[in-house]
């Protein structure tokens, strides 16, 4: 009988409905051509502990951790597994291994160091840009995004050099994201705004504009922007793209 292929996500569905057995038939041919991935292990685990053979479920579970040490939730299965089978000793050991590689793989710095290291990538970012060195420019602000992914002031800068490179698509995906984060940011929208001028779209800088009007009634360039507009901006306006 040929097997139906489904994805892994798929196979997931089954096993969380209870439908294991077409899941473990699959599992199992996927398994022999592949032996060692350990989320086929894992999943084969799972179900061989629902099936209620807990000998054969730690032993692709015991398989997939040997594969992948740092595979958290094979780990979890594999000491529930054990636990079952009355050998606490061996589940506490699996789950507290799992704490130390996890602690030793943690590298999330503290929120203030983390602050001062991406400020010193925007720095690096600020002198390249001046130097019209916008490629390397772009990498750091990216760095220190990486770092810090919400400072909104890196983001804007991030988003104005793609802009001033020509990559304006890149520009709107980090300034959308930007108004999202932090709507009230206003400078963000004040670029978003500039950005979808750029493009021509002036119903969506009119739009942003009028968002940080609607929060600083006084914002000086919101004003002189959809003052330009609204005087004709020297193309037809009401585009929208």
């Amino acid at each position: 009988m040929r097997l139906k292929r489904l994805t892994i996500t798929q196979i997931d569905d089954l096993i969380d409905h209870g439908q294991i057995e077409e899941a473990e038939e699959t599992l199992l041919s996927i398994y022999r051509q592949n032996p060692d991935f350990a989320d086929i292990c894992n999943r084969l685990g799972q179900i061989y502990y629902q099936k209620g053979e807990h000998a054969r479920a730690r032993e692709f579970l015991e398989r997939a951790v040997r594969l992948n040490p740092d595979y958290t939730e094979a780990s979890l299965n594999l000491a529930v597994t054990l636990n079952e089978m009355k050998q606490y000793g061996r589940a506490k050991e699996v789950i507290e291994q799992a704490q130390i590689r996890a602690n030793r793989k943690r590298t999330a710095l503290e929120p203030f160091i983390a602050g001062k290291l991406a400020n010193k990538h925007m720095e690096i970012a600020d002198i390249y840009r001046e130097l019209g060195m916008f490629v390397e420019s772009i990498d750091e602000y990216r760095k220190a995004l990486n770092i810090s992914p919400g400072f909104p002031d890196i983001q804007v800068k991030l988003a104005v050099t793609l802009r001033e490179i020509g990559m304006t698509d890149e520009a709107l995906e980090v300034l959308i994201k930007a108004t999202e984060h932090r709507p009230d940011y206003l400078d963000a929208r004040i670029q978003l705004g500039i950005t979808y001028f750029s493009r021509g779209f002036l119903d969506r800088a009119k739009e942003q504009w009028k968002l940080v009007l609607k929060a600083d009634p006084s914002h000086t360039r919101a004003l002189m922007y959809m003052s330009f507009l609204e005087k004709g901006a020297g193309v037809a306006s009401g585009s929208s793209g």
